[in-house]
């Protein structure tokens, strides 16, 4: 019997490259944005530290310069986190277009797997008919074979 060959297969791993590359890209944007977040949350918590440091104590002396280089700092590191936030968005925008492409990307292959997977069961049909065909054209001859035997034994 000839060898199952899928005349698709070249596609097939040229769909799947380009899966695996969609994958590769966007495990790349997600790290990005993992460690922009991750910035973000250390801008907050600078935020809040700087925050609850500035509220002094009743029985605390107060140094005004002090106070406003504070209250600029803060201002600053909310102008930074609104920032972060805005670069944040841009990035999970750019997630989720890594993510439809992987999944068109993931359809596309999947349609071809799915043709491979119909030409195998039709060529393991076609071989097992092929094969029956085989046999039956076998036993046929050896029924003849038996008859030719039992006339000549008999005659």
């Amino acid at each position: 019997m000839k060898r199952f060959s899928f005349r698709f297969q070249r596609l097939l791993e040229l769909k799947q490259r380009k899966e695996d590359q969609q994958k590769a890209e966007l495990g790349e944007v997600m790290a990005i944005f993992n460690r922009e977040r991750d910035q973000l949350g250390e801008f907050k918590q600078s935020f809040d530290a700087y925050r609850r440091a500035s509220l002094a104590l009743p029985d605390q002396r107060v140094d005004l310069s002090l106070l406003g280089i504070n209250a600029s700092y803060l201002l600053r590191l909310q102008r930074e986190m609104g920032e972060q936030r805005e670069h944040l968005d841009r990035i999970e925008s750019m997630v989720e277009d890594k993510r439809g492409k992987l999944l068109e990307a993931t359809r596309e292959r999947r349609v071809y797997e799915i043709l491979k997977e119909r030409a195998e069961d039709e060529h393991k049909r076609e071989t097992m008919r092929q094969e029956r065909i085989q046999l039956d054209e076998i036993g046929e001859q050896l029924y003849v074979r038996r008859g030719s035997t039992d006339t000549e034994i008999n005659g």
